[in-house]
């Protein structure tokens, strides 16, 4: 039997921006493809937005689609009962949800940050697996951490360990953990408990010193301080 020398591999897309710039450009560059490339849904953990963060997320949004993304913003449900004790639940129950309908990338976002209207696409275009823009506070202190002290626009860095405050992680990351048992609630369990855990299986995160998003509250640290209880259900605030 003789094999024919060309293997067909037809693609029709309704959108000729999608098939050109996203699905050809991904080809050629040698990226994994994706029925929808870049699609991305949007967790936020919780809702209780500070001022002006939710009207800045939901315009990132628009944004995004308006650039040809398939793209969902949705609060996940407060399921702390106790200090912090339910937020991995709430991260697992997000990327589950993402890989379940297909997405390509889930971003986290906090419910105390103010991102620009471009600042998921600028990092969507790093096409890397896992990636934060530099994080500032609105109080200008760096609180003992390293990022916010970072030079901005000098392109991507390879870090050990970033806030979550913010951050993009291509679905497929979460494939070792593909029942939901990735994200820790224990209070040790730690930014970089985490990142160790994703070393394991050679992903370290990148920072996008060019992409800058403020935080309007401080980082709280939960050994540092005893939190307050906001009720029942309710996420434990410093």
């Amino acid at each position: 039997m003789v094999r024919p020398a060309v293997l067909y591999n037809l693609r029709l897309f309704h959108d000729k921006l999608r098939r050109e710039e996203q699905i050809g450009g991904r080809i050629d560059a040698k990226i994994s493809p994706h029925i929808s490339p870049g699609s991305t849904l949007i967790c936020a953990i919780g809702n209780y937005w500070q001022p002006g963060c939710l009207q800045a997320v939901l315009e990132m949004v628009r944004y995004t689609h308006d650039q040809g993304y398939e793209v969902a913003l949705y609060e996940e449900r407060d399921r702390c009962y106790q200090p912090f004790d339910a937020i991995g639940s709430m991260r697992n129950t997000a990327y589950l949800r993402a890989r379940e309908e297909g997405w390509e990338f889930v971003l986290y976002v906090d419910n105390d940050v103010r991102p620009h209207q471009d600042a998921l696409v600028r990092l969507l275009s790093r096409w890397v697996p896992i990636i934060s823009p530099k994080i500032i506070y609105s109080d200008g202190d760096a609180h003992g951490l390293d990022m916010p002290k970072m030079e901005e626009g000098r392109g991507l860095a390879l870090v050990g360990s970033v806030v979550l405050s913010f951050i993009l992680f291509k679905t497929a990351v979460f494939a070792p953990w593909w029942q939901g048992d990735f994200w820790g609630n224990a209070i040790g369990d730690d930014e970089e408990v985490h990142f160790r855990k994703l070393a394991q299986v050679g992903h370290r995160p990148f920072v996008d010193t060019d992409v800058v998003v403020e935080c309007v509250n401080p980082p709280h640290f939960p050994l540092d301080s005893q939190p307050r209880h906001n009720g029942p259900g309710k996420l434990w605030r410093p």
